[in-house]
This record gives C-alpha cells, sequence and structure tokens, in this order.
C-alpha cells in the first residue's frame, strides 16, 4: 500500500480502482452463489426431514 505522503498518477489510480472493482465484484458474487447453495441444501434437508 501506498505511504501517507505518497501520490498516485491518474493512471495509476485507475489500475488500482479496476482491480479492486474486479477482485470485490468476484468476491461479492462467490459470497452470493456460496449463500444461495447453503439454502438450496437447507431446504433440501428441511425437506427430508419433514417426510
Amino acid at each position: 500500500m501506498l505511504g501517507r505522503h505518497q501520490r498516485t498518477t491518474a493512471k495509476e489510480r485507475t489500475l488500482i480502482t479496476t482491480q479492486w472493482k474486479e477482485a470485490h465484484s468476484f468476491h461479492t458474487h462467490e459470497k452470493r452463489r456460496l449463500k444461495r447453495a447453503m439454502n438450496k441444501r437447507m431446504r433440501q434437508a428441511l425437506k427430508v426431514d419433514v417426510v
């Protein structure tokens, strides 16, 4: 990470932002996917318990 008094050029800033956005969107998408998978498994487990 940058030190307190360091400056970034506009080009560097764009690169950093794009990389951060890509990583962030991947992470949130992955989280959503896992959550859906977990809910699906829970619903199936409940169905089995009821029968």
